[in-house]
């Protein structure tokens, strides 16, 4: 009587157990499914304002005797809406291939100030045109051990969304120190800012403010959040309305003893 009573025993807390495992796996089935949902929802949105404004700048541009300035103008419209389109094409394209772990990091040994350094010169005409004041102060010899190429989509959409949001005369800035055994970068600029219900939900798939969705933020910072989990970063941001934000990222750096004992 004993062991049947065990045996039973036994018997409901593995059924307890197979229960409990099936509806942890139903509830992540259910969180993925909604997360796709979502995913699809701001893709549709995001791609409906570059499509629009190909179509009507494309249907203005077909009327007669248009004066040759507006033609142009026209045209830049199209242009701009439709590179704005391509890019977010490629974010999702990589963002798809990151979360289905599809891209594997490559470590190598580099100079980050380097690295930052020729991204923000990539921006030169941008913040040229907008007159933008770039302000750096960058500490020297700091070196990591990560991979380089997906670190440059990191700085290269921290330091656009800089440029979009920052309004003309305005201020970027780029700061990178060492923290013990972290490298720690930093982007500022003095554009619109995120207000705190937004910055909470800042590194989702892009949901809530139509300020920066009009300019394209869209996927990007989920990309740049999904990067920086990949290399073992930690990233962050503080904002104010009104003042700009700064986005810090937390990279664990090589220090040079590491890098003679490696050499």
């Amino acid at each position: 009587m004993n062991q049947l009573s065990e045996k039973l025993e036994k018997t409901i807390s593995e059924l307890k157990t197979a229960n409990n495992e099936l509806q942890r796996d139903i509830e992540q089935k259910e969180k993925r499914d909604q997360m796709r949902k979502e995913f699809l929802s701001n893709v549709s949105h995001e791609l409906k304002t570059p499509l629009a404004i190909i179509q009507n700048y494309g249907t203005m541009l077909q009327a007669p005797n248009l004066p040759e300035e507006r033609r142009l103008e026209y045209a830049k419209s199209i242009t701009e809406a439709s590179r704005r389109l391509a890019d977010l094409i490629s974010n999702i394209l990589k963002l798809n291939k990151l979360e289905n772990q599809q891209i594997y990091p490559e470590r190598k040994t580099y100079d980050l100030g380097e690295q930052l350094c020729e991204c923000l010169l990539s921006f030169e005409s941008t913040w040229e045109k907008k007159e933008i004041e770039i302000d750096t102060d960058i500490e020297e010899e700091i070196f990591v051990e990560s991979d380089a190429e997906l670190l440059t989509l990191v700085w290269n959409n921290l330091f656009s969304n800089a440029m979009k949001f920052t309004e003309v005369g305005g201020t970027v800035s780029l700061t990178l120190k060492s923290d013990g055994g972290f490298a720690v970068v930093q982007v500022t600029d003095t554009g619109c800012g995120i207000s705190p219900e937004v910055g909470r939900h800042i590194f989702e798939f892009y949901q809530g403010d139509t300020s920066h969705s009009m300019q394209g933020n869209g996927l990007g910072l989920a990309l740049v959040k999904r990067v920086v989990d990949i290399v073992d970063g930690d990233i962050s941001v503080s904002s104010e309305v009104g003042k700009g934000s700064t986005f810090t990222v937390k990279i664990r750096r090589k220090n040079n003893g590491e890098m003679q004992a490696g050499s």
